[in-house]
């Protein structure tokens, strides 16, 4: 697989798009391939069919717009063909001045000439010993 600046750039357009609660690319990166999941950090963040994808990105778009700003962080991205995948880390500033820091994760697939979205997962680090995951 190849560093793929395009899609560190898509990435990075991704993020500024939704700190402005623009929807628009959600609408034009999100694939309409049958599979096509989300996985947020929410235990109910579940989706599968763009359908169900698009309205929830859609209204976390809409909602953080103005009230919250995405900024990604060591972004990379590989691509080998059609198929391609994007890792970053965000900081998400919330309108209070909180912040959170999740992780972010994307496979793309190249669709009519376009970088689309068949998989993504979004996930908020929390240290293995803070949930009793150890290793003996």
């Amino acid at each position: 697989m190849e560093r793929c600046t395009e899609l560190e750039d898509l990435v990075r357009a991704w993020f500024e798009a939704g700190s402005r609660g623009d929807p628009s690319l959600v609408e034009r990166h999100l694939s309409t391939a049958p599979g096509t999941r989300l996985v947020g950090s929410d235990p109910e963040e579940w989706f599968e069919g763009r359908d169900a994808i698009a309205a929830f990105l859609r209204g976390e778009v809409e909602g953080a717009g103005g009230h919250a700003t995405f900024t990604p962080s060591e972004t990379e991205a590989h691509a080998e063909g059609t198929v391609g995948w994007a890792a970053t880390k965000l900081t998400i500033r919330l309108g209070d001045g909180r912040t959170v820091s999740p992780r972010w994760t994307s496979v793309f697939h190249r669709e009519d000439g376009v970088w689309r979205i068949v998989q993504t997962h979004a996930s908020i680090a929390v240290p293995n010993d803070e949930v009793g995951w150890t290793y003996t």
